[in-house]
């Protein structure tokens, strides 16, 4: 899926004051302890990270709001939603639930049985990875575009908690960069596939483009901090070499 962000149909959009701006900190407040989703909830502890790593506390909070950042995501919201393709729209459907087997497909349609020590491995990074992108969700609290602007932005389906930054970014682009390693004639692939399932949630209308950037750093910020665990490098490298991936 190759995502274009046309500004120009929604540029008048700008003249637009940001009459919503208190009530929008009024939702957030009322949100401040969103419901989880009924099939899903964040896990109580990481798996092999802290929590408290110092880049936590240093990363950039959301966009404020009617910044010139945050009006720049409604516009790119509102171009893509006037012209999403049935092709991104099918795409958009098809990343909406958050699963590895969105990423392994890119090694082996047949990954979780052709490389299940692997799996496994990704499946407790993947616990660091949530943890991790809650926390920041929690403390940024930024209000989901169809949320913040229910009378503008139509989703192609709807989900709950915060919207910045985007989860289903940061597990994704941690997901290739951990497979990157073992299966290095595919890095370019699991980045491009990270990048499109990001891109397919601006799409859908339940992210905003920030949210999906910040979450691709995010990403790379705790596989960066995973490998400075040695219980992470052990348990990757067992697994590679009782799946024989070629990259260990």
């Amino acid at each position: 899926m190759k995502t274009r962000f046309n500004l120009i149909p929604f540029v008048i959009i700008l003249a637009i004051p940001c009459w919503s701006a208190s009530w929008a900190d009024q939702v957030t407040q009322q949100m401040a302890n969103p419901p989880a989703a009924q099939d899903s909830s964040p896990p109580q502890k990481p798996y092999y990270l802290t929590g408290n790593e110092d880049v936590w506390r240093n990363f950039p909070p959301k966009p404020a709001l009617c910044s010139p950042v945050d009006q720049t995501d409604l516009l790119i919201t509102l171009s893509l939603q006037a012209s999403r393709t049935e092709e991104q729209k099918n795409e958009a459907f098809r990343d909406k639930t958050f699963d590895l087997k969105l990423i392994t497909v890119v090694v082996d349609p047949d990954f979780e049985h052709r490389f299940p020590n692997v799996l496994k491995v990704l499946q407790n990074a993947d616990i660091d990875s949530y943890y991790i992108n809650s926390m920041i969700k929690d403390e940024n609290g930024r209000l989901r575009p169809f949320v913040q602007h229910p009378t503008l932005v139509i989703p192609l389906f709807t989900t709950d908690d915060f919207s910045y930054p985007s989860g289903h970014a940061s597990g994704m682009e941690l997901q290739a960069r951990i497979l990157g390693e073992l299966f290095p004639d595919k890095t370019d692939a699991l980045l491009q596939r990270a990048r499109q399932i990001a891109d397919s949630r601006v799409v859908a209308g339940v992210h905003y483009a920030s949210d999906t950037e910040s979450g691709l750093i995010l990403g790379d910020l705790v596989f960066n901090e995973l490998k400075k665990k040695g219980a992470f490098e052990k348990d990757l490298m067992a697994a590679a070499v009782k799946d024989k991936t070629p990259g260990r």
